[in-house]
């Protein structure tokens, strides 16, 4: 089977463009950990993981990312009140 398969499971596209997302941001074990949950198959995990040469360009939808940083608490209003 060709290693650049045509896209057809856009749940399974969805999962591994958030799990590269999550390897970027945070850590490949964390990223594996996403698509294993996912239900990505391990092939498709070990090839994007390991080989990010192969990896497809991003489509458009997938470039609007929700990156996923790590992020403070949100700020409290402070009225100086006590």
């Amino acid at each position: 089977m060709n290693e650049r398969q045509r896209r057809s499971d856009i749940g399974t596209a969805k999962a591994v463009a958030r799990g590269v997302n999550i390897e970027s941001v945070r850590n490949r074990a964390l990223a594996q950990k996403y698509m294993e949950y996912r239900r990505v198959p391990p092939d498709v995990i070990a090839r994007v993981l390991d080989k990010p040469s192969l990896r497809r360009a991003p489509s458009t939808d997938q470039l609007v990312s929700e990156a996923i940083t790590p992020s403070s608490p949100p700020r409290t209003k402070d009225t100086g009140e006590d």
